[in-house]
């Protein structure tokens, strides 16, 4: 079938096609009202030297980056997407998934520094959730130096920190383009199948009794005859 006899079908049934693509754009509609957003919000905290460890820097903590820093950024951030932190914080209400990681590409300087990125689909909820997280850093830094006096404990800070959480519009916009995309599909073959399955019925029609096999000439004349 040719595209030419597809818009004669379309042309043909007019108000079967017209129909089908209010209801796809309708469907679109509704997709823009009812499907969740999804929200996320992000901050960075970076590990810094204790102060004793500063002290060969005049007390500056940001000349003192060392490995030191980079593994114990690394321990505090498996110690955040631990199944049993993530449960203690769905417990007291912060649902929302979050993640806890060093930056793509690190170095000794920055080896220290902990992307934090929590997504959801409430936007109170996704803060709040971010606020907890990034108390939860220093609460797991704490535990994982208990026992050491403060002058010698590793120290956490906020580096950035988004206190609004912003709509992630290509996770929207995804599922909503693909419910117009699929909507119009099923709109414009519609028709098309339809007409075809009329055609197919008309043509094919009642069933015909089958005619007796005629008898030969000679045979006919024969009885004739009699």
């Amino acid at each position: 079938m040719g595209f030419g006899e597809v818009i004669r079908i379309w042309r043909r049934r007019a108000g079967l096609t017209a129909g089908l693509i209010v209801l796809a754009l309708a469907g679109f509609g509704a997709a823009l009202v009812w499907l969740p957003g999804t929200y996320q919000s992000q901050a960075s905290v970076v590990l810094l030297a204790s102060r004793s460890a500063s002290k060969s820097t005049g007390g500056n903590p940001y000349l003192s980056f060392t490995p030191s820093l980079s593994l114990t950024a690394d321990v505090v951030s498996r110690a955040l997407m631990a199944p049993a932190t993530a449960g203690q914080l769905a417990g007291r209400g912060f649902t929302d998934p979050y993640t806890v990681v060093p930056p793509a590409y690190t170095t000794t300087t920055t080896g220290s520094v902990l992307v934090i990125t929590v997504t959801g689909s409430n936007r109170f909820g996704v803060e709040r959730t971010m606020r907890a997280v990034v108390a939860q850093v220093g609460t797991a830094l704490d535990q994982i130096q208990a026992g050491l006096r403060p002058g010698n404990r590793i120290t956490v800070t906020t580096l950035a920190f988004s206190p609004q959480a912003s709509l992630v519009a290509s996770s929207t916009a995804r599922p909503v383009a693909m419910t117009l995309v699929l909507g119009l599909l099923a709109a414009l073959s519609g028709p098309v199948i339809i007409d075809g399955a009329y055609r197919r019925r008309r043509l094919s029609g009642p069933a015909s009794p089958r005619p007796d096999a005629r008898r030969p000439a000679a045979t006919q004349r024969l009885r004739s005859q009699l």
